[in-house]
């Protein structure tokens, strides 16, 4: 398996908890993907995804506050890493949120996860390529391969483009390898032009 297994607890078939963890897969798979196990925090009406790093601390991504329940509401992301036993002594690790001070990276997963992926904490040592091939009704094909990088930057890397491709470019997304099965890998489609986006573990 090359990701983190689910929570174990009975919130999982919440509707709320499981809208919430699905609809922020984009930012819980990356992580999960490091290798840590990942969960949506609804308690008190404040909900935000916390992730354990398996030593003694752990990872807390909201917004400006809470994370709002259509993630197309998120301005920013503020990623705090607080102790585990004692959440007093925690740090803000990274703030995109509007007066942040990467404010300029937006709602912009990359940069969140490439900080991320430099803490000194155990996580799972692969290293990931992002690659899509665009065909042509008539056959031509253009490929596109993005830098090697941890596994955290790298799953991230792969939403982003996928979601520019719907967002910007007008595709519509056909099908999906369902999660446990291996590295993400998606197929796209607009007027007959079809677009695979694939992760790949590069073999140093």
């Amino acid at each position: 398996m090359t990701i983190a297994a689910l929570p174990d607890h009975n919130s999982i078939t919440d509707p709320l908890w499981l809208k919430l963890f699905h609809g922020y897969r984009h930012v819980i798979a990356p992580l999960r993907h490091n290798g840590w196990i990942t969960d949506m925090e609804t308690g008190g009406g404040e909900n935000h995804i916390r992730a354990e790093l398996g030593d003694g601390t752990e990872l807390s991504i909201a917004s400006v506050h809470d994370l709002p329940v259509d993630p197309n509401e998120v301005t920013g992301w503020q990623v705090i890493r607080r102790h585990i036993e004692d959440h007093s002594r925690h740090s803000v690790l990274y703030d995109s949120t509007p007066n942040g001070p990467q404010s300029h990276h937006g709602n912009s997963l990359v940069p969140m996860f490439a900080r991320i992926d430099e803490l000194d904490v155990p996580k799972v040592n692969k290293r990931l390529i992002v690659s899509a091939t665009h065909t042509s009704p008539y056959g031509a094909n253009h490929n596109q391969t993005g830098p090697i990088e941890a596994p955290g930057t790298g799953i991230a890397r792969f939403f982003e483009w996928s979601q520019r491709l719907i967002a910007e470019e007008g595709y519509r997304h056909v099908w999906e390898r369902p999660e446990p099965d291996g590295y993400p890998l998606a197929l796209f489609e607009s007027a007959g032009h079809i677009t695979t986006v694939r992760v790949t573990r590069w073999h140093d």
